[in-house]
């Protein structure tokens, strides 16, 4: 249990790091721009499907927490249910705390 809880708290920090921090020297935001978060279109959303996933904490979590599960769940099906209860706590804290 505890290891989860950690994953879920980990996972929505690091979604936070990428998505909204500026990140140390302005390298998070940075690569967000090279990415094209900032080239927006006619609706004032980022161009491109890249730009768009990576200023969405919500859409990082999944991805990253596909990469907790294989650390800590047990091998075999229920590792899907991990993926999906880490990507569910990220987003439990994401709407509680996150700052999007």
């Amino acid at each position: 249990m505890t290891e989860f809880i950690l994953a879920c708290f980990a996972v929505f920090r690091l979604a936070e790091l990428i998505a909204v921090d500026d990140g140390p020297g302005d390298r998070l935001l940075w690569l967000r721009a090279k990415l094209g978060a900032y080239d927006l279109d006619d609706d004032g959303r980022p161009a491109t499907s890249i730009g768009r996933f990576i200023i969405c904490p919500y859409c990082i979590s999944i991805w990253l927490s596909a990469f907790a599960a294989i650390a800590i769940a047990p091998p075999g099906w229920q590792m899907g249910l991990w993926w999906l209860a880490i990507a569910g706590g990220a987003a439990l804290l994401q709407g509680v705390g996150g700052r999007i």
